[in-house]
């Protein structure tokens, strides 16, 4: 039987393969960015939620300029979801605090999202 992942070194292998932490693994997908979307994500705040038998990733932005240049950026962000917690998460969630909590919730099972 052939290995999935043919080099046996742990670095090469995606992040929900290893024994990582949550801190880990934000740390490694804020590292899959360029410089410009890590600047952007450094204002926001990042959890894990459980409802249901689903898991969330929700990203939480401080200001509505912030949600719009992630909701551009959704299909790659969603890849980077997918690389850092498959099979884990189920759903991308990317919200703004305004008058109650409004979210933009996308399913990771599919690979392009809408």
């Amino acid at each position: 039987m052939f290995p999935i992942y043919p080099n046996d070194d742990e670095e090469n292998l995606p992040p929900y393969c290893r024994e990582t932490t949550w801190i880990e693994q934000l740390k490694e997908f804020h590292s899959q960015f360029d410089s410009s979307i890590r600047a952007i994500l450094r204002d926001c705040l990042f959890r894990e939620i459980e409802e249901d038998g689903q898991i969330t990733f929700q990203i939480l932005c401080p200001n509505e300029v912030i949600l719009k240049r992630l909701i551009q950026k959704r299909q790659k962000i969603a890849n980077r979801v997918r690389w850092i917690w498959e099979p884990k998460v189920d759903r991308l969630v990317i919200c703004i605090e305004k008058n109650g909590l409004e979210c933009r919730a996308y399913s990771l099972k599919k690979y392009l999202i809408d």
